[in-house]
């Protein structure tokens, strides 16, 4: 779970937008029962009682539905609770995991094949996606399309900006770099250098990285990568409230880069630096994720999409786009053109 989110819960209940809100220590049951571990996954199931009231603020009622954005061991617990129950398990878009990992496939986790870590499969009627049509996980749930966020919707934005406290970014930055989860989940990665690479190219003073908020450190700053990034709220949230018109993202592959375009319907600036990554980003669906971001860039990329090949592309593509180099070759945003070639 996404660190600080404990903070908002007296803002939410103070809306009344529900009956009640409790809160769950979800990712303190998934460190210590892993899914992938067939004895923690066992004892989790055997202590389901004690586990559930040691990691909820308050007792669970009877619901109609439960929502969730994980197949974590925490949402199997929920989902065998109420195995016997009339109560539908809706999942909803979070991330490209959500589009590309077949998160009930027996091979995948010891949990898919634990008796009842499986019955999650039972409860599960479909999954809530921005785009269904770029999902490929192969697990045949039927994927529902998420209504889109309009940024023209003033109470909307209100009482979201409430329950996050949120505030404007205090520094400004042409280029944002946006971190992901590797060192939090172990994953060997060259996105480091890749900083690196994209701050050299760029004016002093114009690049900043966005720290992922499950990493144990922001280690690009430590390393004087970056200045500190001084925001904490959701990175939805300042596509909600702010001009991206004077920004680039820069990423290996988050689907945050991707949010402007599927849930709102922005044309931001974008490198996705995925070409230039070396290892895996999922050790087991890397490949499905390469065609999903292949389908994304087919039908969604735009004018302003970009996928270097090679650092040169990606130093010439920079200094472009920070006014200090002449334009590249034409190409539609959708790959053919230098600096971006096919995926």
């Amino acid at each position: 779970m996404t660190p600080g989110l404990d903070g908002c819960l007296p803002r939410l209940r103070e809306t009344g937008l529900f009956r009640r809100v409790l809160f769950a220590a979800a990712g303190e049951v998934n460190r210590l029962y892993p899914a992938a571990r067939e004895e923690a996954v066992a004892e989790a199931f055997q202590n389901i009682l004690p586990l559930l009231r040691g990691a909820l603020s308050d007792e669970l009622d009877e619901y109609d539905q439960v929502y969730f954005a994980n197949f974590d061991l925490f949402t199997r617990l929920l989902a065998y609770w109420y195995y016997t129950r009339p109560c539908e398990f809706i999942g909803y878009e979070d991330g490209f995991s959500s589009y590309v990992i077949d998160f009930l496939r027996e091979d995948r986790a010891a949990v898919n094949r634990h008796p009842d870590g499986r019955k999650i499969q039972d409860k599960v009627s479909r999954i809530l996606l921005y785009e269904p049509r770029l999902a490929m996980r192969g697990d045949r749930l039927p994927n529902v399309p998420l209504p889109k966020i309009s940024r023209d919707d003033p109470a909307l934005r209100e009482v979201l900006n409430y329950i996050f406290d949120y505030h404007p970014p205090e520094q400004e930055a042409g280029f944002l770099f946006l971190e992901q989860s590797f060192r939090a989940e172990g994953i060997a990665a060259n996105d480091i250098a890749l900083m690196q690479e994209c701050r050299d190219a760029v004016a002093p003073g114009r690049f900043l990285v966005k720290p992922h908020p499950r990493n144990p450190e922001n280690l690009p700053c430590r390393l004087g990568l970056t200045r500190p990034y001084r925001s904490s709220a959701p990175w939805e949230l300042t596509l909600l409230n702010e001009d991206t018109e004077n920004i680039t993202l820069l990423t290996v592959c988050s689907n945050a880069a991707l949010t402007g375009r599927i849930v709102f319907g922005l044309d931001i600036a974008t490198v996705m630096l995925y070409r230039l990554f070396e290892g895996k980003v999922l050790w087991k669906e890397d490949d499905v994720l390469r065609r999903y971001l292949r389908r994304f860039r087919q039908e969604f990329a735009g004018s302003r999409y970009y996928v270097p090949e090679t650092l040169y592309q990606l130093r010439s593509l920079l200094h472009y786009l920070d006014g200090a180099g002449p334009a590249p070759a034409a190409g539609d945003g959708k790959g053919g053109g230098t600096p971006c070639g096919q995926l």
